[in-house]
């Protein structure tokens, strides 16, 4: 079982500052100065681990002007941040009035001062007017906000408007008037469209929010000429997955011998490969797997675990969806339910669930060869192919009749002896099984650990533990490290 400290979700500032995630705050920053209301949808997932919080007020930092719609009240204390939401944000409330400035201050209930009232205590809120009191709508509590008695919407988009184009920021997953919200968004950009408002004069929404927390229709029913809906979805791709586990586990790459650091890359690519974009199983992975194949799904079925228990127990199974999925601007409804609830994500143009919905079906491991083979793919070929050149630039010396005669044998896949350059690790076995190229024994070896990688990758195939480590100790010796004549070897 993986330890629960390397079960630990990336620090929100390390998510923050990812690539994946400045392009996307990005994307959002310029539709908002652009004039255009945003309606910017989250995993349910990433709002109960506190990072949506974060991402909202980091973008509200990059903002001028921004008024956010406080929370509802119950029973005298205001509801939210979330029990979940981000220790550092503060909401500010309808009720924050200080002497002086509020409708209460002149307030006299004809039997003197309160007894609470020289003990210090705060100002309590007589029960008169319930519904001035506690507004239970958006529109209320905004209108409130802006210091405006009447028609928030009409206040900032009438012929009185006073042209500053507030951005009005709203979280719903502190709110409980998800209809209003959605009734209050379609006004407004009615407004903005039908008064003519120019980009720079025009008041807009940023509505950050979960799909549960507003009614189905609402993506769908807003007019995309003065709204956008930026959906988390894709946001991540290798490079994010790569930063988070460099970070977590920066050692077996970065220093050593050649081999250690090729054996090192091969690990890490291998974790962002099988993590795809989910971090919490890339910071699980490089803290506690060894590298070694024969212990990888071990882990990830210790990752799968450990993940199904806090969520609710159940390992669920995976549901098929078309491939093309993965490219589509946002999640297809069949799998909205699992993007939601963080089990699927698009990644590098490919649908990944999480963990724990493939690791115990029947196909685990097949798909996990494929991640451990297109990790090594991207890693090995560049550099068996940069030792395929080292054999050929020495095809002169090689050649056992001359490069002349070398290239009448191979005429069909070759049109010049320049292009004997070129020439495959495939053809160069064979021309020195055939003796046509001599070696020596430590070359002959060499070619022969490249030649049988090149051909397992070439098949889909992942190399063994055994076979990566042939592989890489030949990879890190030079092709021409042989003192004496070079001779043929016998066949």
């Amino acid at each position: 079982m993986i330890p629960a400290e390397d079960m630990r979700v990336p620090d929100d500032r390390v998510l923050l500052q990812l690539p994946g995630s400045r392009r996307h705050m990005a994307g959002l920053g310029w539709d908002l100065r652009d004039g255009f209301t945003c309606l910017w949808i989250f995993p349910a997932a990433l709002v109960e681990k506190s990072a949506a919080d974060r991402f909202v007020e980091d973008l509200r930092s990059t903002l001028e002007n921004v008024v956010e719609v406080p929370a509802p009240s119950r029973g005298g204390a205001v509801v939210g941040p979330s029990a979940t939401a981000a220790p550092w944000r503060a909401v500010g409330g309808w009720f924050d009035e200080e002497p002086g400035d509020g409708f209460l201050d002149d307030y006299d209930d004809g039997l003197g001062a309160p007894p609470w009232a020289a003990a210090g205590h705060a100002r309590s809120l007589p029960i008169a007017s319930p519904a001035r009191l506690d507004p239970s709508t958006v529109e209320e509590r905004l209108a409130k906000e802006l210091g405006v008695v009447g028609d928030p919407i009409e206040h900032l988009t009438g012929p009185e408007a006073s042209g500053d184009a507030p951005i009005i920021l709203v979280r719903t997953w502190n709110e409980d008037d998800g209809v209003g919200l959605a009734r209050m968004m379609r006004r407004l950009t009615a407004a903005v469209k039908g008064g003519g408002l120019a980009p720079g004069r025009r008041p807009r929404l940023l509505v950050a929010a979960r799909l549960e927390d507003l009614p189905v229709d609402t993506p769908d029913s807003l007019d995309a000429a003065v709204a956008k809906v930026h959906w988390w979805w894709s946001v991540w791709g290798r490079l994010d997955t790569a930063t988070v586990v460099a970070g977590t586990d920066p050692s077996p790459g970065s220093r050593g011998s050649a081999v250690k650091r090729i054996l090192g890359a091969v690990r890490s690519e291998t974790v962002s490969e099988v993590s795809g974009p989910h971090m919490e199983v890339a910071l699980g992975l490089s803290r506690a797997w060894d590298g070694t194949l024969g212990s990888l799904r071990e882990c990830l079925v210790s990752l799968a675990s450990r993940a199904g228990a806090e969520a609710d127990g159940q390992v669920r199974p995976a549901v098929a969806a078309p491939a093309a999925s993965a490219y589509g601007p946002v999640p297809a409804q069949p799998l909205r339910s699992r993007w939601s609830a963080g089990l699927l994500d698009s990644w590098e143009g490919q649908l990944r669930p999480a963990v724990q919905e493939w690791i115990g079906g029947p196909g685990a491991q097949t798909q996990l060869d494929k991640l451990v083979w297109q990790s090594q793919n991207r890693v090995l070929l560049p550099l068996i192919d940069d030792a395929r050149a080292g054999f050929t630039g020495l095809l002169p010396r090689f050649a056992s009749q001359g490069l002349p005669r070398l290239h009448a044998l191979y005429r069909d896949r070759y049109a010049t002896v320049a292009d004997l350059e070129s020439m495959e690790l495939g053809d160069i076995w064979s021309g020195v099984k055939q003796g046509h190229i001599r070696l020596s024994g430590t070359q002959y070896r060499r070619l022969k650990a490249l030649r049988h990688a090149r051909n397992e990758l070439a098949h889909r195939r992942p190399l063994d533990d055994r076979a990566l480590s042939e592989t890489v100790r030949a990879l890190t010796q030079p092709v021409d490290d042989d003192a004496g004549p070079v001779r043929r070897l016998p066949t």
